[in-house]
Protein backbone atom coordinates (compact mmCIF):
# COMPACT_ATOMS: atom_id res chain seq x y z
CA UNK A 1 0.00 0.00 0.00
CA UNK A 2 2.91 2.28 0.75
CA UNK A 3 4.28 1.80 -2.52
CA UNK A 4 1.50 2.93 -3.93
CA UNK A 5 0.65 6.18 -2.41
CA UNK A 6 4.66 6.98 -3.23
CA UNK A 7 3.87 6.21 -6.81
CA UNK A 8 0.83 8.31 -6.84
CA UNK A 9 2.61 10.86 -4.88
CA UNK A 10 5.38 10.57 -7.57
CA UNK A 11 3.03 11.27 -10.89
CA UNK A 12 1.07 14.01 -8.99
CA UNK A 13 4.74 15.61 -8.67
CA UNK A 14 5.70 15.01 -12.38
CA UNK A 15 2.23 16.15 -14.04
CA UNK A 16 2.11 19.35 -11.43
CA UNK A 17 6.01 19.75 -13.00
CA UNK A 18 5.01 19.10 -16.80
CA UNK A 19 1.42 21.60 -15.43
CA UNK A 20 4.24 24.38 -14.74
CA UNK A 21 6.86 24.03 -17.87
CA UNK A 22 4.09 24.07 -20.22
CA UNK A 23 2.57 27.52 -18.45
CA UNK A 24 5.54 28.73 -18.90
CA UNK A 25 5.96 27.98 -22.66
CA UNK A 26 2.95 29.37 -23.15
CA UNK A 27 3.70 32.79 -21.73
CA UNK A 28 6.55 32.54 -23.85
CA UNK A 29 4.71 32.15 -26.96
CA UNK A 30 2.24 34.82 -26.12
CA UNK A 31 5.18 37.24 -25.92
CA UNK A 32 7.07 36.46 -28.90
CA UNK A 33 2.71 36.99 -30.75
CA UNK A 34 3.19 40.39 -29.08
CA UNK A 35 6.14 41.16 -29.95
CA UNK A 36 6.11 39.82 -33.68
CA UNK A 37 2.33 41.96 -33.93
CA UNK A 38 4.30 44.92 -32.42
CA UNK A 39 6.89 44.42 -35.35
CA UNK A 40 4.12 44.08 -38.16
CA UNK A 41 2.70 47.76 -36.83
CA UNK A 42 6.10 49.42 -36.81
CA UNK A 43 7.00 48.40 -40.23
CA UNK A 44 2.85 49.36 -41.77
CA UNK A 45 4.59 52.44 -42.58
CA UNK A 46 7.36 51.71 -44.35
CA UNK A 47 5.52 49.09 -46.45
CA UNK A 48 3.12 51.85 -47.56
CA UNK A 49 5.67 54.01 -48.79
CA UNK A 50 7.50 51.30 -50.52
CA UNK A 51 4.70 50.67 -52.20
CA UNK A 52 3.65 54.18 -53.20
CA UNK A 53 7.12 54.42 -54.44
CA UNK A 54 7.11 51.13 -56.48
CA UNK A 55 3.19 52.08 -57.79
CA UNK A 56 4.84 55.62 -58.80
CA UNK A 57 7.86 54.06 -60.26
CA UNK A 58 5.63 51.35 -62.59
CA UNK A 59 3.07 53.91 -63.67
CA UNK A 60 5.79 56.11 -65.51
CA UNK A 61 7.03 52.96 -66.80
CA UNK A 62 6.89 52.58 -70.63
CA UNK A 63 8.00 48.52 -69.98
CA UNK A 64 5.29 45.85 -70.65
CA UNK A 65 4.84 43.35 -67.85
CA UNK A 66 3.59 40.21 -69.03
Amino acid sequence: MGAQIREYRQRIRAVSSTKKITRAMELMAAARVVKAQEAVRESTPYARALTRAVSAVATFSTEDHP
